[in-house]
C-alpha cells in the first residue's frame, strides 16, 4: 500500500500549499487527461499512470468543447488550512453571461486512495447542487487540508450548455481574497442601463396599449419586452432567480427570447407604417420575412429539444450565419421601405437600416470577423429603442394631428351638411308658410264662386256683395305676396336698381305714415308721429320707401295689442334720413333677433301674421340703398326697428339708380298693404236641435266663410287659435270639430292629440283643415287621431258632406253598442278612451244601485266631469241622457234578478233603487211590456 502511493507521487510533483499566502497558483502541477466518452469515474482515473496525464499547455489555447477533461493535483500543507476556496478562474470575465461559467465542475478529494469529499460547480448543475451557490459564473468548492496530509484533487470540467470551452484555471484562496475579478464583465454599467431602458420602455408602451388598445402599442411592447428579456440575460438575472434549478433550458430559452426580437421587429414595422393598407405589395415581405424566422427558430428548438445535439457555439455552426442572412434580408427591405414617400415609412426604413446593420455586425462579430470594439447588439437595441420610442411619439403627433385636420374637415363637412339640412329645413318650412299664405286666400276666392254658380254653364253669376268684397280682397292679398316673392327674387338676382327722385321726402312718409290711421282706429292702437322739416334736396326712391316702411308698420299693428302703441319718429342727419318705428307687442326672442332678416326664416310662433318674407325684402331694399337696418327687442316689452338711409347723390352711386321727375302733389300713393284684422272668439250661433260644431282657424276672413258655410245646418262655435280651442271643446263638448293645422299657440297637431287624450273630448270627431298638402302631413294627422283630413282650397259641399258621414257614423257605432245591453259591458274589454268612459259611468251608478237618491250630479262628480259635460258626452256615445241611463241600468238589474229567481218583487224592487212598488210596476211594464211578476212565467 505505502509502495503504491509512493509510486504515484514519484510520478507527479506535490504542490506544497503556504498558507502564509492567500492565493496559490496551482495551474504549474496540475495534470489533465481527456475523456473523450466523459464515461471514466474518480477511481479509474485516479488509478491512471501519470504518463496519460499531460500539461495544460499541451492542449492548445482552448479545450475542446465536446470532450470531457479530467484535472488532477496533488497537495499539502505543512500547517493545515481550513475554509478556503479551490477556484476554476472563469477566462471569459468581461464577456455577458450566457458565456460564462464551466457546464459540470465536480472536485473529488482523494486522502490515500478514499474519496473524502465530492464537491460540485457549475452553471449546468442545479443551484441545489452547487457546494457555493452563488455568484454561479464562479466555479469554486471549499476546501480543507490536514497537517502534513497528501491531498490527490481530481477536478472534472464540461463544456457549458452554450458550447464555450470547458476550463481549469485553478487557484487556492484564502476565503478573504476570494474576489479575485469581478464577477460581472466590464460593461456590467451598460448592461444594466440598457436593461433599465427597456424596461421603463416596455411599461410605458404596455400601458398605452392598455389605453388605446392599438396595435402598434401590442407589437412594439412585445418586441421591448423580448429585448429587456435579452438584456436580463446578459447580466445573468435569469439563472440567478428564474432557472437556477433548470439549467436545462437555458439554451431553449436563450434560443427563444433573443431571436423573438428580430421577427417581433418586423411585426411592429406593419403596425407602425400600416403596410397592409398602404403598401399591399411591401406588405408581403414585411410578413414573409419574420414568419421565415419563426419557422427557422421552431426548428432549431425542435431539433435541440429532441436530438440533443452537440451546441458549438465557439464553433458558431450555422446558427449566426442565418443571423447574417436574415440581417441582409432585413437590410434590403429596410432600404426599399426607407425609399417610400410616406412619411412613417421613411422612417421606420431608416431605423431598420440601422438595427439590421447592428445585427449584421453582430453575426459578424460572433463570427470573429470582426471586432467593433462594441458589444454590436446590445448597442443596436438601444438604438432601436431610443429611434422607435421617438418615432412612435412623431407618428402618434402626426396621426393626431391628420386626426384632427380629418376632425375639422369632417366638422366643416358636417356643419356644411347640417347648413344645407337647415336652409332646406328652413326652405320647406318657407315654403309651406307660403303655400298656407296661398291656400288660404284661394280658399276665399274659390269658395264663394262654387257657392253662386257651377262652372262652364255659360250663364252669368251675381256675386253678393259680402262674396266680392271677400274674392277682391284676397285677390289683392295673393298679388301682394306674389310681388313680395318677386321682389325677392330680383333682388337677390342683382336685377333691381334705384329709381330716384328729388324733393319731398318728409312729406311722402307723414303721408305714408298716416295711411295707417284708419287701421289704428280699428284695432284701438294709439299712433304716435314725430317728423322734422323737409329736406329739399333729398333723392329716395318712393316705391322703395313705401315697401320698407309699410312692411315695418304693418308688422307693428299686427303684433299690437288692442290699446297697445305704434310710435313712428323720423329724423334728418345732414346727408341721411333716421326712421325708428316702436311697438308695445310682444317682442322678440334674443335666439331670433339675430336670423329675422334671414331669407326663409320666421319667428317661431308667428304662423298667423304671415307669410315671413316681409323683413327680408326690407332688409334687401335698405341695403340696395347702402343704408343700414337694426333692431332692439324686449320679451314682452315691445320692438323698436331703427333704418338709416341716406338721401345724398353723392351717397347714392351712380349705376344704382335710374333718375324720374320729382314727386308732385298730386302724385296719389298705391293702396297699402293688408290690414290685420284683430277678432275676439265668436258666439254660438243658437239654432237648439241641430248638431253643434267647432271651427279652429287662425285666419278671420276664411274662420268667417266656413262658419256661413255650416251655419244653415248646425250650431256653429268660433276659435281663432289652437288654446282657445281646446278649451271652447272642453266647455261646450261639440259634435264635431274643424280645425287648421298652421296655427298660435297650438297647431293643429297637438290640439288633435290633446282632445283624443281627453276622456271629455275623446269621442268627438276631427276634421283637419289645412294647406299642408302632402302624404307625411295627412299621416301624421291621422296619426294624432283626427278623422278627416281635407287641403285648402277645399269643397264646401265635400267639408258638409264629412261633416254629416262622421256625425252619422259616430251615432251608428254606439247604437250596435247599445242593443248588447249595459249589462254586459263589465265583461268586455275596453280599449279606448270612450268604452272606459262609458265602463267608469256604468260602474259608478251600479255601485249605488239601491241607492233612491243617486243623481246626475252624483255621477258626474264620480266620474269628473260638469253636469253638462256628462249629459253632452252621454248624449254623443248612447243617445241618452244621464237619467235615462240610471233608469235603464236600474230595470236591467231587476230583470236580471228577477229572471234568476233571487227575491222577491218588492226585494228586488228596493236593492235597485225604487221605494215605491207602483212606479217600479209601471217603468218596468214601459221597458219590458210585462209586469214584473210574470218574468220567467212566459
Amino acid at each position: 500500500m505505502l509502495f503504491c502511493v509512493g509510486f504515484r507521487l514519484a510520478g507527479q510533483e506535490v504542490y506544497t500549499v503556504n498558507p502564509d499566502y492567500p492565493v496559490q497558483p496551482l495551474m504549474e502541477k496540475l495534470l489533465i487527461l481527456p475523456d473523450p466518452d466523459g464515461r471514466m469515474d474518480w477511481k479509474e482515473v485516479y488509478n491512471r499512470p501519470s504518463y496519460e496525464f499531460a500539461k495544460r499547455e499541451k492542449f492548445g489555447k482552448n479545450l475542446q468543447v465536446s470532450v470531457v477533461y479530467w484535472g488532477k493535483i496533488i497537495l499539502r500543507s505543512d500547517r493545515g488550512i481550513r475554509g478556503w476556496e479551490l477556484h476554476l478562474e472563469d477566462p471569459l470575465i468581461n464577456t455577458i453571461f450566457w458565456d460564462r461559467s464551466n457546464g459540470k465542475v465536480d472536485v473529488f478529494k482523494v486522502v490515500e486512495g478514499t474519496l473524502e469529499k465530492h464537491s460540485k460547480a457549475g452553471v449546468d448543475y442545479p443551484a441545489s447542487e452547487r457546494e457555493i451557490p452563488e455568484p454561479w459564473a464562479l466555479n469554486r468548492v471549499g476546501l480543507d487540508l490536514d497537517p502534513g496530509e497528501a491531498t490527490t484533487l481530481l477536478v472534472r470540467v464540461t463544456s457549458n450548455s452554450f458550447g464555450y470551452w470547458p476550463y481549469f484555471n485553478l487557484s487556492l484562496r484564502h476565503p478573504s481574497y476570494s474576489d479575485y475579478h469581478p464577477v460581472n464583465p466590464s460593461n456590467i454599467v451598460f448592461l444594466w442601463f440598457v436593461l433599465g431602458i427597456s424596461f421603463i420602455t416596455l411599461l410605458y408602451h404596455f400601458l398605452m396599449w392598455v389605453y388605446t388598445r392599438e396595435k402598434i402599442f401590442l407589437w412594439f411592447s412585445l418586441w421591448l419586452l423580448f429585448c429587456t428579456l435579452t438584456q436580463v440575460m446578459t447580466v445573468g438575472l435569469e439563472t440567478k432567480f428564474l432557472l437556477g434549478e433548470y439549467p436545462q433550458w437555458r439554451f431553449t430559452i436563450w434560443l427563444l427570447i433573443p431571436n423573438s426580437m428580430l421577427y417581433t421587429f418586423w411585426f411592429f414595422g406593419r403596425a407602425f407604417i400600416k403596410s397592409k393598407e398602404k403598401f399591399p405589395l411591401l406588405d408581403k415581405f414585411l410578413l414573409a420575412l419574420p414568419l421565415l424566422m419563426i419557422v427557422k427558430l421552431a426548428i432549431t428548438i425542435l431539433y435541440v429539444h429532441f436530438w440533443d445535439p452537440l451546441i458549438l457555439n465557439t464553433d458558431t455552426g450555422y446558427h449566426y450565419h442565418f443571423i447574417i442572412f436574415f440581417s441582409v434580408l432585413g437590410l434590403i427591405l429596410a432600404v426599399a421601405i426607407a425609399m417610400q414617400k410616406d412619411p412613417f415609412a421613411r422612417y421606420f426604413g431608416i431605423g431598420a437600416i440601422l438595427a439590421t446593420s447592428c445585427t449584421l455586425m453582430g453575426g459578424l462579430w460572433s463570427l470573429k470577423l470582426i471586432d467593433p470594439g462594441f458589444e454590436p447588439y446590445t448597442f443596436g437595441i438601444l438604438i432601436q429603442i431610443v429611434a422607435y420610442s421617438f418615432g412612435i411619439a412623431f407618428r402618434q403627433q402626426q396621426l393626431r394631428k391628420q386626426a384632427a385636420e380629418n376632425q375639422l374637415t369632417y366638422e366643416r363637412s358636417q356643419a356644411e351638411m347640417q347648413r344645407i339640412r337647415d336652409l332646406d329645413e328652413v326652405k320647406s318650412r318657407f315654403f309651406a308658410n307660403i303655400s298656407h299664405e296661398f291656400r288660404t286666400p284661394l280658399s276665399l276666392i274659390l269658395g264663394p264662386l262654387q257657392q253662386h254658380g257651377p262652372v262652364g254653364t255659360g250663364k252669368s253669376v251675381a256675386l253678393p256683395a259680402r262674396s266680392y268684397e271677400l274674392i277682391h280682397k284676397n285677390a289683392i292679398r295673393l298679388q301682394a305676396l306674389v310681388d313680395q316673392l318677386l321682389d325677392l327674387s330680383r333682388l337677390e338676382n342683382g336685377a333691381v336698381q334705384l329709381k330716384l327722385q328729388q324733393g319731398g321726402v318728409i312729406k311722402y312718409l307723414r303721408r305714408l305714415v298716416y295711411s295707417f290711421e284708419s287701421m289704428a282706429e280699428r284695432q284701438n292702437i294709439g299712433l304716435n308721429t314725430t317728423f322734422p322739416e323737409e329736406i329739399d334736396n333729398a333723392w329716395f326712391d318712393r316705391d322703395k320707401m313705401e315697401k320698407i316702411i309699410s312692411n315695418l308698420l304693418s308688422n307693428a299693428f299686427k303684433y299690437t295689442p288692442s290699446g297697445g302703441t305704434v310710435t313712428v319718429s323720423v329724423e334728418s342727419e345732414k346727408e341721411f334720413v333716421v326712421i325708428m318705428i316702436s311697438d308695445t307687442g310682444k317682442g322678440i326672442d334674443p335666439q331670433s333677433l339675430n336670423r329675422i332678416f334671414e331669407r326663409f326664416y320666421r319667428v317661431e310662433g308667428t304662423e298667423e301674421k304671415g307669410s315671413g318674407i316681409g323683413l327680408a325684402l326690407v332688409k334687401e331694399l335698405v341695403d340696395l340703398h347702402g343704408g343700414q337696418i337694426s333692431v332692439n327687442s324686449s320679451k314682452g316689452r315691445g320692438t323698436t326697428f331703427k333704418i338709416r338711409l341716406p338721401v345724398s347723390r353723392q351717397l347714392l352711386q351712380a349705376g344704382d339708380f335710374q333718375e324720374e321727375s320729382p314727386i308732385t302733389d298730386t302724385t296719389i300713393l298705391p293702396e297699402t298693404v293688408q290690414q290685420a284684422v284683430v277678432s275676439g272668439p265668436s258666439p254660438v250661433l243658437k239654432k237648439e236641435g241641430q248638431p253643434l260644431t267647432l271651427v279652429v282657424e287662425d285666419n278671420e276672413d276664411l274662420r268667417t266663410y266656413i262658419a256661413g258655410i255650416l251655419e244653415q245646418e248646425y250650431r256653429v262655435l268660433l276659435a281663432k287659435d289652437g288654446q282657445q280651442g281646446e278649451r271652447m271643446a272642453l266647455e261646450h263638448i261639440p259634435d264635431v270639430i274643424i280645425s287648421d293645422v298652421m296655427m298660435p299657440k297650438k297647431d293643429g297637431y297637438a290640439l288633435c292629440h290633446s282632445l283624443k287624450n281627453n276622456q271629455k273630448t275623446s269621442h268627438i270627431p276631427v276634421i283637419m283643415l289645412t294647406a299642408k298638402a302632402g302624404q307625411a302631413n295627412k299621416m301624421e294627422g291621422l296619426t294624432q287621431g283626427a278623422d278627416a283630413y281635407l287641403t285648402k282650397p277645399f269643397n264646401s259641399d265635400e267639408l258638409k258632406l264629412r261633416i254629416r258621414n262622421l256625425i252619422e257614423a259616430r251615432k251608428k257605432i254606439w247604437e250596435q253598442f247599445r242593443q248588447l245591453e249595459t249589462v254586459l259591458v263589465e265583461d268586455l274589454e275596453l280599449t279606448s278612451l270612450d268604452d272606459r268612459f262609458l265602463q267608469q259611468v256604468f260602474q259608478v251608478i251600479r255601485a249605488r244601485l239601491d241607492d233612491e237618491l243617486l243623481t246626475v250630479e252624483d255621477v258626474a262628480r264620480e266620474v269628473g266631469f260638469s253636469r253638462s259635460q256628462l249629459h253632452r258626452k252621454l248624449k254623443a256615445l248612447t243617445d241618452k241622457s244621464t237619467n235615462q241611463l240610471i233608469v235603464e241600468i236600474r230595470l236591467n238589474e231587476a230583470r236580471k234578478m228577477l229572471e234568476k229567481k233571487v227575491g222577491s218583487v218588492s226585494e228586488i224592487a228596493y236593492s235597485v233603487g225604487y221605494s215605491n212598488m207602483s212606479y217600479f210596476t209601471k217603468s218596468f211594464k214601459e221597458k219590458f211590456g210585462l209586469l214584473p211578476s210574470r218574468v220567467g212565467l212566459e
